[in-house]
């Protein structure tokens, strides 16, 4: 799962999700991974509709579930770039 960065509301740069459709797919459908958008990281074996669960990482409150992120429009289906 790639990321990128964007400005939330309040104008700290958080990270969202970037992935093409059929990683979403087979994500959802066998890992329920979760995304912290403080720091970046996957986090594995997270509800789908998780909300503010605490990072392992980073310490704060902002790992959402993958379905969660895409309801909140916070996931950017499509061509991932290639470095």
């Amino acid at each position: 799962m790639e990321r990128e960065t964007y400005k939330a509301k309040d104008g700290r740069t958080l990270y969202r999700p970037v992935m093409e459709e059929a990683e979403y797919r087979h994500l959802t459908f066998s890992e329920n991974p979760g995304f912290c958008l403080s720091c970046g990281i996957e986090c594995d074996g997270v509800e789908p509709d998780a909300r503010k669960y605490r990072c392992e990482d980073c310490g704060e409150r902002t790992v959402y579930g993958l379905e969660e992120l895409l309801v909140m429009g916070l996931v950017r289906l499509g061509e991932v770039a290639q470095s």
